[in-house]
């Protein structure tokens, strides 16, 4: 009977302890990545303010699977919306909306999802002058975990920061491999 008991005082143990580490872990995590684009900052800011212009570059609009995606609005600017709604769980239902523009500087969003979970969160585009024909470009989510599933925190912004950073790259190849806007006369 002792050997019971103590078997499961030890399995309750092992249960509680993610349980209390979880009490001790962050909930809000703020991930960012960067590319340097060979185009100039001007050019960089006018594609990505848009949104249908994700469609080109962003590693979630790449996904496989039928969806519906719609913009309200008018693109490039406040209020803007771009939605989607898919059966598909790797796609879900959500919608981006810009909630605030610095001209030639940075994008703001606040990313609404619905299915497969609800969360809402802010994020950002940036970009800085690197010289004439360079552009840096920040992507920055901050997403936020309750308790207790912030435990799996850093495996999420692992995989989070992974897929912003294949979106930034996409971004860098479709932007140089697009033909310079010809001089002016």
């Amino acid at each position: 009977m002792k050997l019971v008991l103590r078997s499961l005082i030890a399995l309750a143990v092992l249960i509680a302890i993610p349980f209390f580490i979880a009490l001790f872990m962050p909930r809000q995590f703020t991930i960012t990545r960067e590319v340097v684009i060979q185009r100039p900052k001007e050019e960089v800011f006018d594609f990505i303010k848009l949104l249908k212009n994700q469609e080109q570059f962003s590693v979630w609009a790449k996904l496989p699977g039928e969806r519906e995606v719609t913009i309200r609005g008018e693109d490039g600017t406040r209020g803007a919306v771009i939605a989607w709604k898919s059966d598909d769980p790797n796609i879900g239902v959500g919608e981006q909306e810009i909630t605030g523009i610095k001209p030639g500087e940075r994008i703001d969003y606040l990313i609404r999802f619905t299915k497969p979970f609800t969360s809402t969160d802010p994020a950002y585009l940036q970009t800085d002058f690197v010289n004439k024909n360079e552009t840096m470009v920040t992507s920055v989510y901050i997403g936020t975990m309750n308790y207790p599933s912030n435990l799996f925190c850093i495996f999420v912004q692992e995989m989070i920061g992974d897929q912003m950073q294949i979106s930034l790259d996409n971004l860098k190849q479709v932007l140089e491999n697009q033909p310079s806007e010809p001089p002016a006369i």
